[in-house]
């Protein structure tokens, strides 16, 4: 009988076990409903507010409520003209050559070159290169010129000497037709000076042919070398023009960056080997071919180095453009990149935004300059609106 009771009491315990497990496993099937329900309404109903504060009003055009909350995090800031000599352009350089002196009180011409400074003799000044293969393009140059002048000079030798030999023929032919005509020399002879005139005239004519062809040889090895000297970065014209006692830099600059630069910019130079050093100058040449490799344009300048510090071969960061300018400059923040430009956020009405797109430049201490895009007096939203970037890349795509 016992043993009955006790079946009994076990079956019923169990029962009470999975009775209490199913209410609880319902319950908390319950409360994650409603929650999750509850949570969904409350985001949708947080998007929905989101959405009423910005909205998209046709292309490139933005609503933004000014009493909302978003708005309240944008930085509304006016665009105003400021003056700078910060770089318009930053970039890196190098030393390409440096004009060495031995001691001489002037430049000495020893090459034989017509309107060449660089003296080639040990005693005289000479360039220095960061490369063999400049060293030996700008040698071969100075060759060629110098085999110009030679051939020059013999061309006109030859000139001379084939119509002295001509003239000289003429006469002694001319001679012979009297002696023939009175009796006291044969045919004969007159023919052999005919011939022999003749023979004067080939030769004086292949002769001069000969020495213009020197000339032509000449002109043609100088030109292909001053375009390779031009593919290195460098321009002969520019090495045989300067004074002593100065560098020529050369600065790499970006494709993109090419319009900013123009002759005559002024520049500095701030070498990784004198960094509390700045060594100043201004843009002389700009070569004609980009780099193949870097996609970049080179600017040549000079700056003067009297203390002989520089060494071809040494880097440098290089500021390009530092003469005093008036400019447009907005904060950082107020700059949207969205694919390959950037945008910033213009105030048309209290409420209605314009999605501008801007040219910039360098960013300094005081913001990043602006060269086309923005005027004076704009206002234009600043930190803050990095949060607004989906709905102006959403608005970017309207047509």
């Amino acid at each position: 009988m016992s043993q009955k009771v006790s079946l009994s009491q076990r079956a019923w315990d169990g029962a009470q076990f999975f009775l209490c497990l199913g209410v609880v496993v319902l319950l908390l099937a319950y409360l994650t409903v409603w929650h999750g329900r509850g949570g969904h309404a409350q985001e949708e109903q947080e998007t929905t507010g989101r959405e009423s504060d910005v909205s998209i009003i046709g292309p490139k055009c933005l609503a933004i409520r000014p009493d909302s909350p978003i708005f309240q995090k944008l930085h509304i800031t006016t665009v105003k003209m400021a003056e700078t000599t910060a770089p318009i352009v930053s970039v890196t350089g190098i030393d390409v050559a440096s004009l060495q002196t031995n001691g001489n009180d002037s430049l000495t011409d020893t090459s034989g070159l017509v309107g060449t400074s660089v003296a080639t003799d040990k005693l005289g000044d000479f360039w220095q290169f960061y490369s063999t293969e400049l060293l030996m393009a700008f040698s071969d140059w100075q060759k060629a010129d110098a085999d110009i002048v030679f051939a020059e000079k013999q061309l006109q030798a030859t000139k001379k000497l084939a119509e002295t030999t001509i003239e000289a023929q003429r006469l002694a032919v001319e001679r012979l037709e009297k002696l023939v005509n009175v009796g006291t020399e044969t045919e004969k002879d007159l023919a052999e000076a005919k011939a022999e005139l003749i023979q004067a005239e080939i030769q004086g004519q292949k002769e001069v042919y000969e020495a213009e062809t020197a000339i032509r040889m000449a002109q043609r090895d100088k030109t292909t070398l001053a375009r390779q000297l031009a593919l290195e970065g460098l321009q002969p014209e520019l090495l045989v023009s300067i004074s002593r006692d100065v560098d020529i830099i050369m600065a790499e600059v970006p494709e993109s960056m090419v319009k900013r630069v123009k002759i005559g910019q002024s520049c500095v130079a701030r070498f990784f080997s004198y960094p509390e050093m700045s060594f100043y100058g201004k843009v002389l040449a700009i070569v004609p071919v980009l780099s193949k490799e870097l996609r970049s344009l080179r600017v040549l300048f000079t700056i003067d180095d009297a203390g002989d510090l520089l060494r071809p071969g040494m880097f440098a960061e290089i500021g390009l453009g530092i003469d005093p300018r008036s400019v447009l400059q907005v904060p950082p923040e107020s700059v949207i990149h969205i694919g390959e430009s950037d945008y910033v956020l213009v105030r048309k009405a209290d409420s209605d935004w314009a999605v501008t797109e801007v040219q910039v430049g360098e960013l300094h201490e005081s913001g990043v300059e602006v060269f086309s895009g923005l005027d004076d007096g704009d206002q234009v939203t600043g930190k803050g609106v990095i949060l607004l970037k989906p709905i102006i890349a959403e608005s970017l795509r309207m047509r």
